[in-house]
């Protein structure tokens, strides 16, 4: 009898819980069900023997996981485990496994299947291969980088470059193994998995940013090769490079340097393009020996901080529009945008002309370099010869400046933003909020540093206030001093100095 029959008929005898592990016998091969978190497991099966001994995922190794508290239940067809979130059902006739969510009404024991084998796993050239169920009209995200202008993968026969893909469903998965793996999307309903063994981990979001998370404990993190490719540079080769930093950071890998090298002998305006892109990324003036130039110069403080939650949870820095924004399907089409961290939209221009399209996810953007706010849900244009910048409404961007640090804030919503005292191993925090009919602007400083707050899109105020003092209007921006404000009528932005010390809760009062 050929292997692909016998894979068709193994079956499950019997099963052993070990803790978080259960040991899964059946009547040929093996397998295993190992759970890291509620929301997280890992799935092994290979078709005839035992099984290797797994090495521990080096985020969480085995000794250190907390035991969680697991329900098995059996009937003559399925065993299925439960966690606090997820329900594992196994189907007892060819261990077809069914992944469901949580139950969303009282008492219910399992939600909607998010996952669900169709076929067993057979043996192919590349190991084994087998097919999943499909949602209906959900995309498909991720599995390394590619030149693709959308993100959705369905319709396409896709060879991994890196194996995590993400399910707008709710999920992600990420197949161990050093490859080759092909994922197959061009049925209706089904995806085809080739790899080089079943083993792969389920994550349960249900946003993008947690199943970045839970992918990011056991897993770390991912590097890529090099952006830009080929040794002579072209705006067709920005263009591909952009959307390559763009798709894998979708697929949770660490981005590189866009080197800039290729570009040195191209026209100044692709070579600034170039550099405009190079510099959204840390260190990335090292690579430029001009140095930082532009927008990128004021990144510094604020890139340092997205470095620490990469490192802490496995974000990346370049957030692409769906997992930033994953309710708006219109986000799926736009590779060649993205936020940087939560609070910048970046739209850059890989083109001649300094012109381009920009797709607006919800919310309300400033340009920072017109300050003309636009509702979202809609794509505009733009001309311009620097790098197009969004700021979202209900943020706070830190930009360096000559000898203080500006704090943009974009009401009316709240915001808050974190900054690194790097040398003191401190986090200064920044609040802005309406209070009643005050803005209170915070600063609770850990480091010594002038400030400058610039709050946009507000009237002239009555009254600026610190404490019990009052802080009088400066005549115009070049004669604003630490303890004075000035409101610039024809952008309609509130700019106020002031001097916070180490230890300081410097607390600001507008009033209208």
């Amino acid at each position: 009898m050929p292997p692909q029959a016998l894979a068709a008929l193994a079956t499950l005898l019997a099963f052993t819980p070990h803790g978080n592990r259960i040991d899964l016998r059946l009547d040929h091969g093996s397998a295993e069900l190992v759970w890291i978190t509620d929301s997280t497991f890992r799935f092994r099966r290979v078709l005839e023997g035992p099984l290797a001994p797994a090495a521990a995922p080096p985020a969480a190794p085995q000794d250190e996981r907390e035991a969680l508290d697991l329900r098995i239940e059996e009937d003559p067809a399925a065993v299925r485990v439960r966690s606090r979130l997820l329900e594992v059902s196994l189907r007892k006739r060819g261990l077809l496994v069914t992944v469901r969510g949580p139950g969303t009404t009282p008492g219910a024991t399992a939600g909607e299947t998010l996952m669900a084998d169709l076929s067993e796993p057979q043996l192919s050239s590349r190991g084994v291969d087998w097919e999943r169920r499909a949602p209906a009209g959900g995309p498909f995200y991720g599995l390394g980088t590619r030149t693709d202008a959308a993100f959705d993968l369905r319709g396409q026969s896709v060879r991994a470059e890196n194996p995590l893909l993400l399910s707008t469903g709710g999920y992600g998965e990420y197949h161990t193994g050093s490859g080759p793996f092909v994922f197959d999307f061009t049925a209706p309903g089904r995806y085809r998995v080739e790899a080089p063994a079943v083993d792969y981990y389920f994550f349960y979001g249900p946003t993008p940013k947690r199943i970045f998370e839970e992918s990011h404990g056991v897993r770390g993190t991912t590097a890529m090769g090099p952006a830009a490719t080929g040794a002579f540079a072209s705006w067709s080769t920005l263009q591909s490079s952009l959307l390559r930093l763009v798709h894998a950071a979708i697929s949770g890998m660490d981005q590189t340097l866009l080197s800039l090298a290729p570009y040195a002998g191209g026209p100044p305006e692709l070579l600034e393009r170039a550099r405009q892109v190079a510099s959204l990324v840390p260190g990335g003036a090292a690579h430029d020996p001009s140095g930082a130039r532009g927008w990128g110069a004021k990144l510094a403080s604020f890139l340092q901080v997205y470095e620490v939650e990469t490192r802490d949870r496995g974000f990346p820095l370049w957030h692409p529009l769906p997992f930033q924004f994953p309710a708006d399907p219109e986000c799926a089409r736009h590779a060649d945008e993205f936020l940087l961290g939560d609070e910048m939209l970046i739209a850059p221009i890989y083109q001649p002309g300094n012109r381009r399209s920009v797709y607006l996810p919800p919310g309300l953007w400033t340009n920072l370099e017109t300050n003309a706010a636009t509702s979202g849900r809609r794509t505009i244009d733009v001309e311009t010869a620097s790098l197009p910048v969004f700021a979202h409404n209900g943020t706070i961007v830190p930009l360096d400046a000559e000898g203080e640090m500006e704090l943009h804030y974009f009401p009316t919503l709240a915001a808050e933003f974190f900054l690194l005292e790097r040398e003191i191993g401190e986090w200064t925090q920044v609040h802005a909020a309406p209070a009643t009919d005050v803005f209170r602007l915070e600063i609770e400083a850990r480091k010594a540093r002038d400030y400058q707050w610039v709050v946009h899109h507000v009237e002239r105020p009555a009254e600026v206030s610190f404490g019990k003092r009052r802080f009088g209007p400066a005549a115009s921006m070049e004669r604003l001093e630490p303890g004075a404000w000035f409101w610039d009528a024809r952008l309609g932005n509130l700019h106020i100095r002031l001097h916070a010390a180490a230890g300081e809760d410097a607390i600001l009062n507008v009033a209208w």
